[in-house]
């Protein structure tokens, strides 16, 4: 949908500018009316790291006139598979400044700020006043929001990324845009509640491959250079989510327009991840669902799809199906929980099961649905959070829990394979 330019056009053009700018200049959505406008453009982006390197290195190598660079942390050797800004020399050094000497070498004609800080309440909007959109590469939700909310505040655009294992996502919150785009979206309504601090898995807890940083930094860029630009469709409202094992793309719609319609994919999409706590970090498949064909139904336990020990950890797909057949004809008790976000089982559930998400496990409506001395069986997208809720809860007094492994996405490919994916 068509858009005004964040940004006026700024000073000519150099030659120096021609030449180095000349491949994007052909593009009709630039031209020489877009690329001064990028260089009068301000981006802020949270985070040099896995995220933030190919961001900042699209951005700066495009022309963006001036990139504020947020982060705090040094270089160390685990981040040189992924934050392919740095270099084995730069071990030890302040990321933010390390990250803006190297961008300075790849394009001279812009100016990078490194900014060694914190994110925090005090300075939150004094950061991001500044700048004209505000790109999230952070891998922590307390960062998240209050970044958010500031640019909420200020009325600015917020494009944010997250990636974990083999998955990513990507998308564009804007609280007030332009009425042209229709009705804003914020983090909020992706991630209805901030999720505490050990709620969501971590690239260091979990891993992740750095090409698949890659891929949605690359996609974060350009919905950067398009709000700033003003030519394109962009993900406000709509959750891109990349799936590196089956390389997958797919959209989700979010938001107030979106409430109750269900989610529009492209036309060559076929699957996709999830994420953490209504997907800050999307979590990864299990065996379970990486080595049986999709689609094939389950329709009788074999010797694998018995019911398992009352103590299992870890149930696949076909032994819920058969806890579940058991439970309807009355021999067996258990709750079946489901950790996610309510925008996530509006997408597809496991019938028979309760809605608790995450932030809830502990609240006294949850205890109730599930009392410390009943069976309990929890299920999320894949089954990070479902196993770290397992986990969670078998520390504050549940005593038979389980998770599904490969959650609902494997429910769907080794159950019910006519329900929709996501």
């Amino acid at each position: 949908m068509p858009h005004a330019p964040l940004v006026s056009p700024g000073a000519e053009l150099t030659p120096a500018e021609f030449s180095r700018y000349a491949r994007q200049l052909t593009l009709p959505q630039i031209g020489i009316d877009g690329q001064r406008r990028l260089k009068a453009s301000r981006v802020l982006v949270l985070g040099a790291g896995g995220l933030g390197s190919p961001v900042l290195t699209s951005l700066v190598a495009a022309g963006v006139g001036t990139v504020g660079v947020v982060d705090s942390d040094t270089v160390e050797p685990s981040n040189l598979q992924r934050q392919t800004l740095f270099s084995t020399t730069d071990v030890g050094r302040q990321k933010a400044v390390a990250a803006a000497d190297a961008l300075a070498e790849l394009n001279p004609l812009v100016e990078v700020l490194p900014l060694v800080v914190r994110v925090t309440s005090a300075n939150v909007l004094a950061l991001v006043a500044d700048y004209d959109v505000i790109v999230d590469g952070t891998d922590n939700f307390e960062t998240r929001y209050l970044a958010h909310d500031a640019a909420k505040l200020l009325g600015k655009p917020y494009v944010w990324g997250s990636v974990l294992r083999f998955d990513g996502q990507a998308t564009v919150f804007w609280a007030a845009p332009p009425a042209a785009l229709g009705t804003g979206v914020t983090l909020r309504d992706l991630f209805a509640e901030e999720p505490a601090a050990d709620e969501g898995e971590t690239c260091a807890t979990a891993g992740v491959l750095g090409s698949i940083c890659a891929s949605i930094g690359s996609v974060i860029a350009t919905e950067t250079i398009k709000l700033l630009l003003g030519f394109g469709e962009l993900l406000l409202g709509r959750l891109l989510v990349h799936d590196g094992l089956d390389a997958t793309w797919r959209e989700i719609r979010f938001g107030p327009a979106a409430r109750g319609a269900a989610p529009r994919e492209p036309a060559a999409a076929s699957s996709e991840p999830g994420s953490s706590s209504a997907s800050a970090d999307p979590a990864p498949r299990t065996n379970s669902e990486t080595t049986r064909p999709k689609g094939t139904p389950v329709t009788e336990p074999t010797a694998s799809t018995a019911l398992p020990e009352p103590n299992a950890e870890r149930l696949t797909p076909t032994q819920l199906k058969a806890l579940l057949d058991a439970r309807e004809r009355g021999e067996q008790s258990f709750v079946l929980v489901d950790v996610r976000e309510p925008w996530e089982r509006d997408i597809v559930q496991i019938e028979g099961s309760e809605l608790i998400p995450m932030s809830h496990l502990l609240s006294d409506e949850a205890r109730e649905k599930m009392p410390h001395d009943d069976r309990v069986i929890l299920y999320c997208h894949h089954d990070g959070r479902s196993g770290q809720a397992r986990d969670y809860m078998a520390r504050n007094g549940w005593s038979n829990i389980s998770d599904l492994g490969g959650g609902v996405d494997a429910w769907v490919t080794d159950v019910e394979p006519d329900k929709a994916r996501y």
